[in-house]
């Protein structure tokens, strides 16, 4: 039991996981994550334990990581410096997403909200962003109002020269900010515009809330925070503010394609309603983006750990005798519990490295100005992949924490497995930034908005190609699994579009308003639809991916590990592949069954080096199950041993309490 077996393991594999990790992630990016991790190591303030901290502890310890991080000055830009930026976020990431939180809010989400939906006049305000000068928070839900954000009641009235910011209603607070609740100095905040007794529609609009020296919250402006909450998230400050009558000037108004002339008159360059709602999907896709990575990095950790332990945790043998017990991992069942999520980090991480690069060329388009009709379909197809990717990411990250869990046994539960609270960090990533099941309806209608084009579909990411053709059924397997899949995920996308606005055109034709009938498709139709087209996406982009990489072993692993991934994702859509008429008989179920299981047993010999490829150093990772030399056990024992002979002071009155108790029975 205290000889570990990893390096064992390690030595299965056929490539070299270093290879590996640089060909996915990169050699630059590898590089700086691990100078972030150095320059951590070297400070105490990121040197932790496993106790568990209070709501308040939790947020001071965040703000001093947080100013350790400025002080360093790795970037002003997240956009000018994407590679310090990404390597930066990614460990804080797999850290802690509290104080990733702090710092992605601020630059990525408030600031990225300022650039791309403001103009020359709040170039100033840019600058003070970008050097840490203000700390700024994001508030568009509010108490009444998350998924609709259309409907969002706070409202931004123009009087004599200046606009008048009120919450009409108590749904209408804004809450859910971070940085919030202490920090936050300025905000974007979404509002509904109203000029000359009309109602413009939503807006954004940046305001300062607080002075930056008093803290003190600005007139007509109530701010608190949410109280607590699980996990990481105590340390992140989401809070809630109140309107009541608070003025601000003009210039709040986020004015890129649209502005309010000083006698009071609204105007705006954007040719459609279409196309000014297309700039502010965008803009808020980047939130989703990030949480895409969230997914990855959860499966990440339930992979590393989970596998890691499997190793250590021997159960069970041929013969009877703890000297023949076996490694859990040797089990099928075990692989095929936790395979799948390994192959989901890797390939997510590529999809998302991949989406990254493709809306930063986005995003850059829109910061310089352009309008056009091709940038407005690029904003439609990056909010419909954006609002499919994020809950098949999310899903798959919290799932795999749950499963690794529970494949931990009883020491999966401990804290200092990190397990229980990795799954509380990530669970809100399935409603924050749009509610799972309410996005995917986003991507669904985008879909359904093509329709009519089937055929001549033209997308600038060329994602929904694919629809132009109607694909055939299943026939025979072929060498390669991944086309297999894709040919199928191809049918399955295209029936599902048939198949919903049949049924739309049905429901219609009955007589049912359009609220109706986007509601009564969802079930078994739109939602399926949103999910096989991201999917399909998701692993056509690794293998395009895959046809890059030169190494001949690390193509030859990743090819098992898409294998895996592409197969593992399709299993779950097999009764609507029969329903759709793609296969009929046993067979093709059967078969894919059988190649699912024959992808998983092909990962086990690799599976330790890919775990390596994939994980986080240890001082990130703060794993007693999962560290990196396989001491499981030594490593736990470590922790039980600081609550030795513990004599907690209620104690004592148990000793009274018993001796009373004695002193009563012989009475």
């Amino acid at each position: 039991m205290s000889a570990p077996l990893i390096d064992k393991y390690r030595k299965m594999a056929t490539f070299d996981w270093r290879k590996l990790k640089a060909a996915v992630e990169g050699e630059e990016h590898v590089r700086l994550k691990a100078e972030v991790v150095a320059k951590m190591k070297s400070e105490p303030i990121f040197h932790r334990d496993y106790r568990v901290l209070s709501r308040e502890e939790h947020r001071e310890v965040v703000h001093q990581r947080w100013k350790k991080i400025v002080e360093w000055g790795l970037f002003k830009d997240p956009y000018s410096d994407l590679e310090n930026f990404h390597a930066l976020t990614e460990t804080l990431e797999a850290y802690d997403q509290g104080t990733s939180a702090r710092l992605f809010l601020h630059g990525n989400v408030f600031g990225a909200a300022v650039k791309s939906m403001g103009t020359e006049r709040h170039k100033e305000l840019v600058e003070k962003i970008e050097n840490n000068e203000i700390v700024g928070a994001f508030c568009l839900t509010e108490i009444g109002h998350g998924s609709n954000t259309a409907e969002v009641q706070t409202t931004a009235t123009f009087d004599r020269g200046e606009l008048v910011f009120n919450s009409p209603n108590v749904g209408a607070i804004k809450c859910w900010a971070g940085n919030l609740s202490h920090s936050a100095t300025h905000v974007v905040v979404y509002a509904q515009l109203h000029v000359d007794g009309k109602n413009e529609g939503l807006h954004g609009f940046v305001i300062q809330v607080r002075c930056p020296r008093s803290f003190q919250t600005l007139p007509g402006i109530t701010i608190g925070d949410m109280g607590s909450k699980p996990g990481c998230w105590q340390g992140v400050e989401n809070g809630w503010m109140e309107f009541k009558n608070h003025r601000a000037p003009l210039s709040a108004l986020l004015n890129k394609g649209c502005d309010i002339t000083p006698d009071g008159k609204y105007v705006t360059s954007f040719k459609s309603a279409s196309e000014k709602q297309s700039v502010s999907l965008g803009t808020l896709s980047v939130g989703r983006l990030g949480i895409i990575a969230k997914g990855m990095m959860a499966c990440t950790f339930a992979s590393t750990i989970a596998i890691r332990y499997s190793v250590a945790r021997r159960q069970f043998g041929p013969e009877k005798g703890v000297e023949n017990e076996v490694p859990v991992l040797e089990y099928p069942l075990q692989q095929y519990r936790l395979f799948p999520y390994l192959s989901a980090a890797i390939c997510i991480r590529i999809f998302q490295k991949t989406f990254v690069e493709r809306f930063t060329e986005y995003m850059m388009r829109v910061m310089m100005g352009e309008k056009s009709e091709e940038l407005s379909e690029f904003s439609k197809e990056v909010h419909a992949l954006s609002s499919g990717a994020k809950p098949v990411a999310t899903w798959l990250g919290v799932e795999s924490l749950g499963e690794a869990r529970k494949a931990c046994g009883g020491h999966g539960f401990l804290h200092m497995s990190r397990l229980n609270t990795l799954r509380d960090d990530n669970d809100p990533s399935q409603t924050f930034e749009g509610e799972n099941f309410m996005i995917l309806q986003q991507t669904s209608n985008i879909l359904l908005g093509k329709v009519r084009s089937l055929g001549s579909i033209d997308t600038p990411m060329s994602t929904m190609s694919f629809l132009n053709k109607n694909p055939s059924k299943f026939s025979s397997w072929t060498s390669n699994p991944v086309d297999d899949v894709l040919s199928a995920y191809r049918y399955l996308a295209y029936h599902l579009l048939q198949m919903t606005a049949s049924d739309a055109q049905k429901l219609k034709n009955s007589g049912k308003n359009a609220f109706e009938v986007r509601n009564e498709i969802q079930v078994h139709r739109a939602v399926n639809l949103s999910v096989a087209y991201t999917e399909h996406t998701m692993i056509d982009w690794v293998q395009q991916f895959l046809k890059d990489v030169e190494d001949v072993t690390v193509k030859n692993v990743l090819q098992k590990v898409i294998n895996l991934f592409s197969l593992f994702l399709l299993e779950r859509h097999l009764a609507t592949l029969y329903i759709t008429g793609y296969a009929s008989g046993g067979k093709f179920g059967e078969e894919l069954r059988e190649k699912l299981r024959l992808a998983v047993a092909e990962i086990k010999p690799e599976s330790m080096a890919l775990v390596d490829s994939i994980a986080p150093d240890d001082f990130i990772l703060h794993s007693a199950l999962g560290a990196s030399d396989g001491r499981a056990y030594d490593h736990i024992m470590e922790e039980f041993r600081k609550y030795t002979n513990e004599q907690p002071r209620w104690v004592c009155d148990l000793a009274q309490f018993l001796q009373k108790r004695s002193q009563h029975a012989k009475l």
